[in-house]
């Protein structure tokens, strides 16, 4: 049988008549059996009969709610609130909501998918990862032209600021948009801690063999510079990674003498670790070491010294291009995959073996402190 709940009003009826009927000699067993209840029910209704009568009829519960945890900011809280409309500043009910959360300690905070760690914490994570990798790294049959770091970055087509210069007190600043702002592709990049820089490998949204990639791609002029291919989000997965590993470290490691141990440096990204790429770095003698959550700012190379100036080049050609297109053009379209590409692989070979080393020796952080 359903379950069903009697509203307030209801309970202080069967209440009502079932004095009247106790009155009659009834029993209440026999009254409860009647209306289809336990006279269990009926003895706890009459115990708040009074609750019944000062609630609600229509509602389904006596019960008021939990109980305010800001009762002990009242007074503080109102008085402030009655301070403010005598100075006659408006008050909205947000205000009285900021002014609790503060007096409560609470703040507007971003969400985050992974509890935020105290920054004092992940340097100490990045030492002790450090103190394991250098004796590794600085082995004497390891060469550091095979010490390898790699990670993905995102790219856009479009790459319009949200900002601008304009004169002070103007209440709307215009900004003018290309036809397709949130053309996004992604850049895996791979460095070695001597200074080498291999290929950038270059994911476009699209089926991995659709017309993108049977079509463009194979008459794209800088096709030799980069390796591309498409994904339906444009973003690397555990396919691509495959494909990253046989055309882009593969063709390095030919260099590799027999014996010489590679190593490859990755954050967590799930991609990076399914069991078929694993298998695969196994397969061409690729040991992959897995960087600490959270310490790739400290300890990855690309997030240390290189993606940054690597994105500050590519968004300058891309903000050359959109003033070569000229202020009088009705609609500002993005740039093509071509164009993407062309940018990337300058910018990618703008990137010296200075700054590459650099990254691999941040002052206090290097994996090679005995160079310093």
């Amino acid at each position: 049988m359903a379950r069903k709940r009697l509203t307030n009003g209801q309970m202080l009826q069967i209440v009502r008549d079932c004095e009247q009927r106790l009155a009659n000699n009834e029993s209440l067993r026999s009254i409860a059996r009647s209306y289809g209840l336990q006279g269990k029910q009926i003895r706890n209704w009459r115990d708040k009969q009074l609750l019944l009568v000062n609630t609600k009829s229509t509602k389904k519960s006596t019960s008021r709610g939990a109980k305010g945890r800001l009762q002990e900011y009242e007074d503080e809280i109102m008085t402030w609130a009655f301070y403010q409309r005598d100075a006659g500043v408006p008050l909205a009910y947000k205000h009285l909501v900021i002014k609790a959360g503060q007096r409560n300690k609470f703040a507007i905070r971003r969400i985050t998918h992974t509890s935020q760690t105290d920054p004092n914490e992940m340097v100490l994570e990045a030492q002790n990862w450090l103190a394991i990798m250098r004796p590794i790294v600085s082995a004497p049959d390891v060469q550091q032209k095979f010490i390898l770091n790699m990670d993905q970055t995102p790219m856009f087509l479009s790459m319009c600021p949200h900002s601008s210069l304009n004169l002070q007190g103007e209440r709307t600043v215009n900004g003018r948009r290309t036809t397709d702002s949130g053309s996004r592709f992604t850049v895996t990049c791979t460095v070695s801690a001597n200074g080498d820089k291999l290929k950038p490998f270059l994911i476009f949204k699209g089926e991995r063999s659709g017309r993108i990639a049977t079509r463009e791609f194979p008459t794209n002029p800088y096709r030799e510079q980069v390796v591309l291919c498409c994904q339906k989000k444009a973003w690397q997965d555990g396919v691509n990674m495959e494909d990253y590993v046989d055309k882009i470290l593969v063709p390095y490691l030919q260099e590799k003498a027999n014996g010489v141990p590679c190593l490859l440096l990755m954050d967590d990204f799930s991609a990076h670790w399914t069991d078929d790429v694993k298998e695969r770095l196994e397969e061409i003698g690729i040991t992959p070491y897995k960087i600490p959550p959270g310490c790739t700012y400290l300890v990855q190379p690309l997030d240390v010294g290189i993606c940054k100036p690597f994105k500050d080049q590519v968004r300058s050609k891309w903000w050359q291009w959109m003033m070569d297109q000229g202020a009088d053009r009705s609609t500002f379209v993005s740039a093509s995959r071509e164009l993407g590409t062309k940018w990337v692989s300058e910018s990618w070979e703008a990137i010296t073996e200075v700054t590459i080393r650099n990254a691999w020796r941040k002052t206090g952080l290097s994996y090679f402190p005995e160079e310093e």
